[in-house]
């Protein structure tokens, strides 16, 4: 007999951006995505807590923002036992829980915790394009879970490197290898929902966070320069470290230098010297879509106001009738009232940025009221940077020199925010050996990310 409860599947693609999956202009062919939008709700201005994927996830799974959960960075804390997690609630709760990770999303975060299947594969190697999504699809089609079940898979093909179809790779699948990735999880897509049954199922469609694509030559270096570092980063040891140290170094300066030639008119936006994600709170980093499909009386409703990454967390345990467990702790709300139409206010979106795999920054974003602002916190010598969303969606003329008060009025929300700041995260070196720890800075290396 199937559950009163609905079954709920949280799918996150790793760096899907709102734009490239739902916006008019998309080159990639999303059909599978768009007709799960057509039956529920989209929401195009899902904001991100980070630019990272671990910090993102914590926050996913907290309903807090990264200076509450204390997990800034992809190496050196994890959540604290003491945190409240999806999972957890909604096992605790009668849900049965299952999860498919990929990418860094490894058990040494203790992101599993609550899920009674945990299964990490490696993303590189065991693609949803390949005969893992065939399994998936075949559980959910002979419904092989224990309802009411709460399943999350993370697919990693569109984060690089990327994985195309070889019959998607082509122009007419998007303009550029990151659009055609999409396609081609899409077309995987479709398949895995024609196996769902949306009568007693919700699901859930999101980004940990987005990605600057590289579309000029410029661009193609700074990624070839980025991999040779990522190849000169290797080993343990004290020169190991002083290596490490020193790219870190160089990458920050790099990116500042970014800034400063922007503020000085020598190149015409502040991201012309960067790609990938990380120290960044653009909306190519941190503009995600959100789609809530499903369920006894789906609908098709498109919410361009700006909501949260803090809010999934919230979100799910209504949809589940939990809405009287959403902890104290977590800083988000719940979107459910917005799927059946009625207006919440917008509230401002945090935002912190990762200055290596190691490092948390000091460089923080908010998003509120039409407008972006970020600054560094610690550092006066990077320039502020103020942009009107509505006439400057492409965060391309800096206002904060000609708005002083508005940069002054967005900057508060962050030094607020940074006030509140408390946390109890565990410090991962106190927990885990030496030979743990470059084991874990060996998987984040083969992945691409810089350490």
């Amino acid at each position: 007999m199937p559950s009163t409860r609905p079954n709920i599947l949280l799918i996150v693609i790793d760096c899907l951006r709102a734009d490239r999956a739902f916006d008019d202009d998309r080159t990639a062919q999303t059909p599978g995505m768009q007709a799960l939008a057509e039956r529920g709700t989209l929401f195009t201005h899902l904001i991100t807590a980070n630019s990272m994927t671990i910090p993102c996830m914590t926050t996913m799974f907290s309903g807090m923002y990264p200076a509450h959960h204390g997990v800034r960075a992809m190496v050196g804390a994890r959540v604290s036992d003491s945190v409240p997690l999806l999972a957890e609630l909604l096992r605790e709760n009668g849900y049965h829980t299952y999860a498919e990770a990929t990418g860094p999303l490894n058990e040494f975060y203790r992101l599993n915790r609550g899920f009674d299947h945990y299964q990490y594969r490696d993303g590189v190697k065991s693609p949803m394009l390949g005969e893992w999504g065939d399994q998936l699809i075949e559980r959910f089609r002979t419904g092989q879970f224990e309802e009411p079940w709460f399943a999350y898979m993370h697919l990693w093909g569109v984060h690089r490197p990327r994985q195309i179809l070889p019959e998607y790779d082509k122009p007419e699948y998007g303009r550029t290898q990151y659009d055609r990735a999409i396609s081609s999880y899409d077309s995987r897509l479709r398949e895995l929902f024609a196996a769902i049954d949306f009568e007693n199922t919700v699901v859930l469609l999101t980004g940990d966070h987005g990605e600057k694509i590289p579309e000029n030559n410029l661009e193609n270096q700074v990624e070839f320069f980025k991999k040779s570092l990522s190849g000169a980063n290797k080993g343990t040891g004290r020169w190991a470290r002083a290596r490490r140290k020193a790219i870190a170094s160089a990458r920050a300066t790099w990116f500042k230098t970014s800034r400063l030639l922007y503020r000085v008119g020598a190149v015409d936006s502040p991201l012309a010297t960067v790609t990938g994600h990380g120290y960044h709170v653009y909306d190519s980093l941190v503009r995600v879509p959100l789609v809530v499909s499903g369920g006894p009386a789906p609908v098709s409703r498109r919410i361009d106001s700006q909501v949260r990454q803090i809010d999934i967390m919230p979100t799910i345990l209504d949809l589940a009738g939990l809405a009287d467990r959403i902890p104290a702790t977590a800083d988000g709300r719940s979107l459910l009232p917005m799927t059946r139409g009625e207006a919440l206010p917008e509230l401002p979106a945090l935002i912190e940025t990762c200055q290596n795999s190691r490092e948390p920054s000091s460089f923080y974003g908010v998003r509120y009221d039409g407008y972006k602002y970020a600054y560094d916190v610690n550092d006066p010598n990077v320039p502020e940077e103020l942009y009107d969303l509505t006439n400057d969606p492409e965060e391309e003329k800096n206002l904060a020199q000609a708005q002083p008060r508005k940069a002054a009025e967005m900057r508060g929300l962050i030094e607020a925010h940074i006030a509140q700041t408390e946390t109890d995260a565990v410090d991962m070196t106190d927990e885990m050996s030496e030979l743990e720890m470059a084991g874990l800075a060996d998987h984040l290396r083969k992945l691409g990310y810089v350490e």
